[in-house]
């Protein structure tokens, strides 16, 4: 296939329950699909190297979670920003769009989102790709990731106002991105994307929203014994991108994972949370070579034979 109109990404809208859900979308329709659910504070603008590079093999979908990006923020005192709730949308957007997904990109929020999705069967797809999002609660565990325990263990008005001052607002979501990433790492940032975000923190609603989000997160740790069931039984092909300098969660995460995972693909690399910002040509590179593989031809033949197809 000649790269071109059906290659290149487009970003549309479509309504879930009611619920405008903005996506992004590459690659041929008829290609093997890859979902990819992104993390907080950011949206589905992190998979925006991914769109281009990998589109000549697959279709890529990847929806704003709600209350992030370019989606809809319902009124939080009429929706429910819970993880599970999330999942149910995320559910209803792959009907809606029409995918089966054969593989997954899961980090951050959007991972604790897709692990529902698996544990329940409502996605069963033949691959896994995990950046930097944790399912093993004590394995590699910093203080940084400690201290946003005392909202969610805690939800009081007075810890509610304490996280909105602390994170929502530009010193704090800048934080988020660079974190203690040395310089000449951390300039690799767009900038814009950072500005995104911010600005997107100062949308109506979007603060109470996100604390309502961030006050369910217990209700993560608690799935983690059932996300860790699946990846036992299912045992899927996954392949584990980790970046070192990780400010909540140390390569001890990733290695966790191999619990249940025990032949797992793991590769590190010398960035943190935001690898696509970082090392956008690596991880593609990583997501190339595990693709092709583990979904197997004839979906994947080299280009060249399949323009030999007539």
């Amino acid at each position: 296939m000649e790269h071109g109109a059906m290659s290149s990404p487009r970003h549309r809208y479509i309504s879930v329950g009611g619920t405008q859900i903005f996506y992004r979308e590459a690659g041929p329709p008829d290609a093997p699909a890859l979902l990819l659910l992104h993390g907080f504070p950011s949206s589905s603008v992190q998979f925006r190297h991914l769109l281009w590079t990998l589109a000549d093999r697959w279709r890529l979908v990847a929806p704003d979670l709600p209350g992030l990006g370019f989606s809809a923020v319902p009124d939080h005192r009429h929706f429910a920003y819970t993880f599970a709730h999330l999942a149910e949308v995320i559910e209803g957007f792959v009907r809606a769009v029409g995918i089966e997904p054969r593989a997954l990109y899961l980090h951050d929020y959007g991972a604790q989102t897709g692990f529902r999705l698996l544990a329940s069967a409502a996605l069963r797809p033949a691959a896994l790709v995990i950046q930097n999002s944790e399912a093993y609660f004590d394995a590699g565990r910093t203080d940084a990731w400690s201290s946003a325990e005392a909202y969610w263990r805690d939800p009081s008005d007075a810890n509610r106002e304490r996280m909105r001052a602390s994170l929502l607002n530009e010193d704090g979501i800048r934080r988020e991105f660079v974190e203690q990433l040395p310089a000449h790492i951390a300039e690799r940032i767009d900038p814009a994307v950072i500005r995104l975000a911010c600005d997107h923190v100062q949308r109506p609603g979007v603060a109470d929203a996100l604390l309502d989000l961030h006050r369910d997160y217990g209700s993560n740790v608690a799935f983690y014994p059932a996300i860790q069931a699946h990846l036992r039984r299912a045992r899927l092909p996954t392949l584990i991108l980790w970046g070192r300098g990780d400010q909540y969660y140390r390569p001890a995460q990733a290695e966790a994972f191999r619990q249940d995972l025990p032949d797992a693909t793991i590769e590190y690399f010398d960035g943190g949370h935001w690898l696509l910002e970082t090392h956008p040509g690596e991880v593609a590179a990583a997501i190339r070579d595990f693709l092709q593989r583990h979904l197997a031809p004839p979906a994947l033949r080299p280009l060249h034979e399949m323009r030999g197809v007539q």
